[in-house]
């Protein structure tokens, strides 16, 4: 007969676990500067990126722009062509609009997440 006896404990190690990082991070642009009006495509190189319009792009005052989603280090989008000559931050902001961030099922309080910033010069 197979007894447990209750002063016995289980020697199981405890396994600590962490999450990942939902803040974004720009390492560099596929080009810095570009005629102002003019049509400019510009890729972003990083890390951190989420798909379904959860990833966006801040340019200067213009929030939110839309990106393409290529993979969690590339995203691209398109400069704003009615902005004047001058320099504009490109930060990639994650925010979680709907409360909810898919990839590990918390719930968060509409935090949004920005990255580190890199100068875009309209000439």
């Amino acid at each position: 007969m197979n007894m447990i006896n209750s002063n016995t404990k289980n020697n199981c190690k405890l396994a600590k676990g962490f999450l990942p990082s939902f803040t974004p991070e720009i390492y560099n642009l596929s080009v810095y500067t570009s005629i102002a009006g003019a049509y400019s495509f510009v890729g972003i190189n990083g890390k951190n990126f989420l798909p379904n319009g959860v990833t966006t792009v801040n340019f200067g005052t213009y929030k939110n722009i839309p990106v393409t989603y290529s993979s969690s280090f590339v995203i691209s989008f398109v400069v704003p062509t009615s902005l004047p000559a001058g320099n504009y931050n490109v930060v990639v902001s994650n925010n979680y609009s709907s409360n909810f961030s898919p990839n590990i099922n918390n719930f968060y309080n509409q935090n949004t997440n920005t990255s580190n910033s890199m100068m875009y010069t309209l000439t």
